[in-house]
């Protein structure tokens, strides 16, 4: 289950319009395990784009109440996004890490600023008492660095630049991103018409506009390649999407169940 909700929702909308959609995500056999909020925001020449995901019930239950936020903040230059800064947190109710990618475009580099705490379970002396007692110790740290290679996109602002170059004249486009751990382009969007839109589209509900095919390929060797099938409404804001039966769990379905699109 780790990053599914992220892996289904992250392409938010293809379209430059500022908007504020709520996902939910179902498991075959375990009903609803979360849902997620994407948000893109416009000033001008600038943008602000967020995506915060949440487990429910069992799910939640079993990764510690995890949230997974991603935030994407930069320019807009020529009507394309080009970051400034990308954010990704990992939370649950012992753990919380913070990435910060900082961009240069300038010198080509990446500068990443790590945070993490966590509490763990120690014991004290209490004089009092005379005795050992348990306590929670947060235990903070912080690194920083320069990725060995240069990205000018996050995963997120990637996205948002999709339509420009996957479509019906070029329908494969490769995530060359921050945050989608494709260092051997191992992360496609693929463009979907013909024969093979219309057997996918079969399995979604009326009134669709354009379909993709996210692939991704997993970074453990164990792990199976994952294909994602994204549905958008004629306007251009992901409506579905749906990943084909995982093991014994079943279908994973993400599906919008709130939308509301503001004028720049």
């Amino acid at each position: 289950m780790r990053s599914l909700i992220f892996t289904l929702v992250l392409s938010g909308s293809l379209m430059a319009a500022s908007f504020s959609t709520r996902y939910s995500v179902d498991v075959g056999m375990f009903g609803k395990v979360g849902y997620a909020d994407v948000s893109l925001e416009e000033d001008s020449d600038t943008y602000e784009m967020k995506l915060t995901a949440k487990m429910v019930g069992t799910a939640a239950s079993l990764t510690g109440k995890r949230v997974e936020t991603y935030i994407s903040k930069g320019r807009i230059i020529e009507g394309r996004y080009v970051p400034d800064s990308f954010v990704k947190i990992k939370k649950n109710t012992r753990a919380e890490r913070v990435q910060t990618y900082l961009f240069d475009h300038v010198s080509k580099e990446v500068r990443l600023v790590q945070e993490n705490s966590k509490w763990v379970s120690g014991t004290k002396f209490d004089a009092v008492a005379f005795k050992l007692v348990k306590n929670e110790i947060q235990e903070n740290s912080k690194e920083e660095s320069v990725l060995e290679v240069f990205r000018a996109q996050d995963v997120l602002s990637s996205y948002l630049n999709a339509v420009k170059t996957c479509n019906a004249e070029q329908r494969e486009y490769n995530l060359l991103a921050i945050g989608a751990h494709n260092d051997d382009r191992n992360v496609t969007l693929s463009f979907l018409d013909g024969l093979k839109r219309e057997e996918v589209a079969s399995g979604f509900s009326n009134e669709i506009g354009n379909i993709y095919n996210l692939h991704v390929q997993p970074i453990d060797s164990e792990e199976k390649t994952v294909d994602v099938f994204i549905t958008f409404d004629n306007d251009g804001h992901m409506k579905e999407a749906v990943l084909g039966s995982v093991f014994w769990i079943g279908e994973v379905k993400a599906k919008r169940v709130y939308h509301q699109v503001s004028s720049n």
